[in-house]
């Protein structure tokens, strides 16, 4: 009786031991499919992601928006107290952008458009009258015309700033050629 009773409990030892393991076993495989399901959640959630992107990408390039970069060009008179721009003609590339007479403003817009990358050449002819004031009112009758060729370089994809500042050249002052008294900066952004 001793023998079935001891083997009994041997059994039944052996039974709870091999359970336990089979639990402690499913526990952490139970354990490692959950974590396996959350990297499945995170990839999916990131091809999800991408999706989006490339969606995005696709529209843009059918409706030609990253093909070609935006490009916004100002000019802009510093020394609006010194001299006044009284009209332009601005050229891109051998193409008129910008014709204006009677030009009032201190700053203004000459081009906004999607331009495709690259080197881009501007010329300008600018008619310039002085600015005088009180005393010095004599130099409004003052006219001239400003030639200047400037290259510029366009970056590749989104939108790029031209600024081309007219300022008194302080090196200039020859009254035999007052176009050489006035220059361009550019500042690209």
């Amino acid at each position: 009786m001793k023998k079935i009773i001891y083997m009994i409990l041997l059994i039944s030892l052996i039974s709870f031991t091999v359970y336990s393991k089979e639990e402690t076993s499913e526990s952490v495989y139970k354990e490692e499919i959950k974590e396996f399901n959350r990297l499945l959640d995170k990839i999916n959630k990131d091809i999800k992601k991408e999706e989006k992107q490339i969606n995005f990408l696709k529209t843009s390039l059918i409706n030609n928006d990253i093909s070609s970069a935006k490009l916004e060009v100002k000019l802009i008179n510093k020394d609006d107290s010194y001299f006044k721009i009284i009209s332009a003609d601005i050229m891109m590339n051998g193409t008129e952008i910008f014709t204006k007479k009677n030009i009032s403003k201190k700053e203004m817009i000459i081009f906004n458009k999607a331009s495709d990358p690259g080197m881009y050449t501007f010329h300008f002819k600018l008619v310039v009258t002085g600015a005088g004031y009180g005393f010095f009112t004599y130099m409004k009758s003052y006219k001239f015309t400003i030639n200047r060729t400037i290259k510029v370089e366009v970056p590749n994809i989104g939108k790029s700033k031209i600024r081309f500042t007219v300022y008194k050249n302080k090196k200039g002052d020859n009254s035999k050629n007052p176009a050489s008294m006035l220059g361009i900066k550019v500042k690209v952004q």
